[in-house]
Order: structure tokens, then sequence, then C-alpha cells
């Protein structure tokens, strides 16, 4: 009976073990397609001629963010809307529309940004501002995002008070934009 239990718990761990690898290597291999998307647009619509570099940034809306360079070869950040198919949005499945069925369906643009890199502040640049006006307890990352039609740095931190925080200061010149402070679970 004892070999029996120490079998079942043999068995168990594996299963779980491999489901996981099985779930982080699904969710990395679509993070991957998405970014090769994004490239792919850049460079088909010539926003740039090469990239060294592809982030993510999740807000109101998510965008992917490439550092490039451009047609003039400046190096530039392109940001570049990401945008789920409908069938993929969770909030389709609960909107009714009243529009025919037979309509085709409209292809959408990305909503995309392009700034030179020159034409704002760095990323340590922007952690130095932070460390300057905030009480920065533990320093996480800087990060490019965009907040409506603007280009900003998402410094996020744990504080003096022991809060998760986000800082947003604008790329071009590093000026605040919002700030918010998530208390930590203890």
């Amino acid at each position: 009976m004892k070999r029996w239990t120490i079998f079942t718990g043999i068995t168990l761990f594996i299963i779980t073990f491999s489901s996981l690898i099985w779930l982080f290597s699904s969710v990395q291999s679509n993070k991957n397609e998405t970014f090769e998307g994004s490239i792919e647009y850049a460079l088909s619509n010539d926003l740039i001629t090469e990239y060294s570099n592809v982030s993510y940034y999740n807000g109101r809306r998510s965008y992917h963010i490439i550092d490039g360079v451009d047609q003039e070869g400046d190096d530039v950040y392109v940001w570049i809307e990401s945008i789920q198919d409908e069938q993929e949005s969770y909030s389709s499945v609960f909107e009714e529309s009243d529009e025919e069925e037979n309509v085709e369906d409209e292809v959408s643009e990305p909503r995309t940004y392009i700034r030179k890199q020159e034409d704002g502040i760095s990323a340590s640049q922007a952690r130095q501002i932070a460390e300057q006006h905030l009480g920065i307890d533990e320093f996480k990352q800087v990060r490019l995002g965009m907040i409506g039609q603007t280009p900003v740095y998402e410094i996020v931190y744990i504080d003096t008070e022991d809060r998760y925080s986000f800082y947003y200061i604008s790329f071009e010149e590093g000026d605040y934009i919002r700030h918010y402070q998530l208390r930590r679970s203890t």
C-alpha cells in the first residue's frame, strides 16, 4: 500500500510538472507569434528597416513597442496596437449587434505611433527622474507604454510604505502623467 501511494504521488507530480511546462511554452509561443505579426506589419509598411528589440505594454490598449531603425537611418520606437480578433475578444461574446450578418468584416488597422529615440528621454533618464521624486524602496522596471496618444515610460517599484507602485512620465520631456499605488498583501 505504501508503494502504491508513493507511485501515485510521483505520477501526479510528473503530470502536474509536465502540464505547467506545456502551459508556459504555449503562452510564450503565442507571445512570439504576436510579436512577429507586429514586426512584419512595421517592416511591410516601411515604418522600420530593421529592429533590435520588441516589448509589450498592457494598459487600456495593448501595444507592441519595437526598437528599430527607420528609412533615414534614425533610431526610432514604433508603438503598434495589439488588435485581438473579434472571435477572441471576451467582450464580443456579451455584446449584441443589430448589424446584418452578411456584411463583410472590416479589417481594422492598428493604431501606430513613431517617435525618434533622440526626441525623448532614455529609460535610464526616466529612472533617474523617478528616483529624484519618489520614495523608492525596491526598483522593479522601466518600460515604454502609451496612454491615449501620449508615449510614456511606466516605472514600476515598491515604495517606502511597501506599496506596489506605477509611475508614468512622458517620453518626450519626462513630465509627470499619473501615479498608481497598490497595497501589497501580507
